[in-house]
């Protein structure tokens, strides 16, 4: 039985065309480890491999928020296309030459998939994409650092004003979670409250951080991690992180039950 025929009868959605590129490379990877575990266990000094494979796809080509997609043709489906496919035996040194270097990526770094808001559309950010351009920093890199944004935007079609306000908007404070450090009883350094988020130091700077309108001690800060020592009564509140310039980022938390317990006298 056809199996394209099949699964144009069962309703099939279409799937992009890198979905299915990708399914057989899996595929032939687990082949490839199967032969490799086969001559490992028989001992085997020759065997034998196929180095190209030739496929031709009958499908219907549809095109969706600029992204290319297939779906599979039936046997009498006479007005399909034809993608015919070659999938060639490469080395990894080959693969490692004309990829990208993916170990040079900032971890820290968001995607452009995290700008959110009305800046930069899904269909904006797949333009960005195609020109190589995937995370924040790279966004800010081409547009301040290179001074290649004219360029950015003649071959993106992105206005200059919408990449700016959505680069703005990316490197905004932002706190994610507000966590008790773990303190040890008898200990001589005071209780602290850790805070994770990004661009905590806006400017370069350390921020300013106020609890419910009232200043807390920063004792350590990075652009990920800020530590607070709060007094007695700031366990608990709206919190916000003021850089030096820039917007406030703000989060209400409750950490009284790691308060630490008042002893006799009204001393902790």
């Amino acid at each position: 039985m056809n199996p394209y025929a099949v699964a144009s009868a069962a309703g099939e959605a279409a799937m992009p065309l890198e979905n299915f590129i990708k399914a057989v490379q899996s595929q032939l990877d687990k082949a490839q480890t199967a032969m490799t575990l086969k001559a490992r266990n028989l001992n085997m000094p020759l065997t034998f491999a196929i180095k190209d494979i030739t496929l031709d796809l009958r499908a219907h080509v549809e095109f969706a928020k600029s992204e290319i997609r297939i779906r599979p043709a039936g046997s009498t489906d006479a007005e399909a296309s034809v993608f015919h496919l070659v999938f060639a035996a490469i080395t990894r040194p080959m693969i490692e030459e004309n990829s990208v270097a993916l170990s040079a990526d900032d971890p820290e770094d968001p995607s452009i998939d995290e700008m959110q808001g009305d800046d930069l559309s899904e269909d904006d950010r797949r333009q960005l994409e195609w020109i190589g351009v995937h995370t924040v920093g790279q966004l800010r890199d081409n547009i301040e650092a290179r001074g290649a944004g004219k360029t950015v935007q003649r071959v993106t079609g992105l206005p200059m004003t919408r990449l700016r306000a959505a680069l703005e908007r990316a490197s905004a404070p932002r706190v994610e979670h507000v966590t008790a450090v773990e303190h040890q009883e008898g200990a001589a350094e005071p209780p602290l409250i850790r805070l994770r988020g990004r661009n905590l130091l806006g400017g370069g700077q350390r921020p300013r951080v106020m609890l419910n309108g009232e200043a807390m001690a920063v004792v350590s800060a990075s652009d990920r991690e800020l530590l607070l020592a709060p007094q007695p009564h700031q366990w608990i509140g709206e919190l916000a992180v003021i850089p030096s310039s820039g917007p406030a980022a703000a989060m209400a938390f409750d950490l009284t039950p790691f308060a630490p317990i008042p002893k006799a006298g009204g001393v902790a």
